[in-house]
This record gives C-alpha cells, sequence and structure tokens, in this order.
C-alpha cells in the first residue's frame, strides 16, 4: 500500500514577507470562499491593517473587488482574464504529465485523459486519442478545452473525491445529475458513497456510464492546487480483461506525474479532509 497525503500550504508552515507574497496568501484565501477582512488576517496571520490596505492594492490592479453593500472582498475581474484560458493556465502542469501519458499510450493503446477541476465544473486539458479505429475520444484538437458539467464517471468521482468535505457538500447541493446512458449514477446517496470509496481506494473505474459499451478508469493526480485525474479510456471488449494491470499502470504513472508537479510548483498546494490512500490492486 502505497499512501499519500496532501500536506497543507507553505503559508501554514512558514512566514512569507513583502506586499507580493501578502497577496498571494489573500488570493488564496479569496478563493477559499474567506472574504471578510477579520477572517482573512485570522487564516493568514497578518494583522487587519496589513489585510486591509494589501486588499486596497489589490483592487487597484482588479485582482480584488469590493461589495459596498456586505464590505466583503472577492476575487477581481483579473483573475478571471488571467485564468480564463484553461489550456495556457495549466500549461506546465500538461508539460508534468506528457511523457507518463505518452507511456500509457503506448502501453494500453487506448485514449488517455487529463482532466482537471475548475470551481464546480471540470476541463479536459490534455488528450491523447487511441490509435486503433475503434476507439473513445472527445477530439480535443478540433473542439478546444471541454468545459462540462456532466456529473457521470469515473473521472469525475475522482475529481469530486479530492474535494474537502465543505465543497463537496456544496457541490452535491447545487448540481443537477443528467443521465447520459442507462448506467448513469443519478442517485445522489450512491454516488456519494462511490465517491467516498474513491478517497480509500485511490480509484475508479465506471462502465458505460457516459457512453455505452466504453470502460472508463481514473486515478487522482495530487499535489497540484486544483484537482487533476489522470484516465485511461477505451471500448470495454478491451479494457475489461485488463482493468487491473491498467489501474497498476496508472497509479504508477500518477506518482511520477504527482513528483513532477512537486519538482516543477514546488510543495505549494491544498489540503484535503481526508488522505488519499492507494491500495496497490
Amino acid at each position: 500500500m502505497v499512501t499519500a497525503v496532501q500536506k497543507p500550504p507553505a503559508s501554514l508552515t512558514g512566514k512569507v514577507t513583502g506586499s507580493i507574497a501578502h497577496a498571494t496568501e489573500i488570493l488564496i484565501c479569496l478563493a477559499d470562499d474567506i472574504h471578510k477582512v477579520s477572517d482573512i488576517a485570522r487564516q493568514t496571520g497578518f494583522s487587519k491593517s496589513t489585510v486591509h490596505r494589501v486588499l486596497k492594492l489589490m483592487e487597484q490592479s482588479q485582482l480584488a473587488v469590493q461589495d459596498t453593500i456586505n464590505r466583503r472582498y472577492y476575487l477581481g475581474p483579473l483573475v478571471t482574464r488571467l485564468a480564463s484560458n484553461a489550456m495556457t493556465t495549466h500549461k506546465r502542469l500538461v508539460t508534468c504529465a506528457d511523457s507518463e501519458m505518452k507511456r500509457l499510450s503506448d502501453i494500453t493503446e487506448e485514449t488517455v485523459v487529463l482532466d482537471i477541476m475548475i470551481g464546480f465544473k471540470y476541463v479536459t486539458l490534455y488528450e491523447i486519442a487511441s490509435r486503433l479505429n475503434l476507439k473513445v475520444s472527445k477530439e480535443l484538437k478540433l473542439a478546444g478545452p471541454l468545459h462540462t458539467t456532466l456529473y457521470a464517471g469515473a473521472s469525475v468521482k475522482v475529481l469530486m473525491a479530492q474535494l474537502d468535505d465543505k465543497r463537496l457538500k456544496m457541490l452535491m447541493s447545487a448540481i443537477n445529475i443528467i443521465s447520459a446512458t442507462e448506467r448513469t449514477v443519478t442517485d445522489k446517496n450512491i454516488l456519494l458513497a462511490q465517491i467516498l470509496d474513491v478517497r480509500k481506494t485511490g480509484y475508479a473505474i465506471s462502465r458505460s456510464e457516459r457512453i455505452p459499451d466504453t470502460i472508463c478508469i481514473s486515478v487522482p493526480v495530487l499535489n497540484y492546487s486544483l484537482p487533476v485525474v489522470l484516465s485511461v479510456v477505451g471500448p470495454d471488449i478491451r479494457l475489461q480483461s485488463r482493468a487491473r494491470q491498467v489501474i497498476t499502470e496508472l497509479k504508477n504513472s500518477s506518482i511520477r506525474i504527482s513528483k513532477n508537479i512537486v519538482d516543477i510548483f514546488g510543495d505549494r498546494k491544498k489540503s484535503i479532509s481526508i488522505p488519499v490512500v492507494w491500495h496497490q490492486p
């Protein structure tokens, strides 16, 4: 058994100094749904006067905006603009995963996909389509990044499993699950149980939940600032008998990609409420 626990952000274990560092910590708070000056000060360890001063500077740069009625601060329009192109924003994540995704493509001969969750939507960042004639592919080269709210299949369950309990509860309350096939899990209690099971096993398998006669096998990629999932998807007639082998190879690739992320981005990442435990099949 291999256990991987996402650690707290660096800001919780070490001091930061300077206006840019302060602004970074405050941006993280705003992204984490912390909007009051007093709460931001408590979370960051900064004085209220420092938080207020930095927020006013951030307002001038459109990094933050204040609601004049409730006096709370929110992420500004510049943040949305900078993050609007998912492919550009997360290009280095794709670089971290590229070699392992090519390895999986060669080994499995199936389509390999890298997805990320941004807010309550997930985005397909990168796909290596199977070279076989019978394949499952989103044809990203033609369509561009896919933003979707279809909460079905293994990849979505793995992404949702990486949310902390508060965000997971919010998402489960907000979503309206649409049935894509007769096997789509539409009962939220069953879906939640499957998500919690992913937290224990470290992988998910779905069969025909999004597309008939297909299998998707997914594992989490750790150490990034947002939930990330690595998947192999293909026709069930080919993947059914090889599922255990694919799970092992996916987990091995995920460990290497997760290490690449730390090497490139450092050890700054979100924590989740329950450790992700990978059981070797």
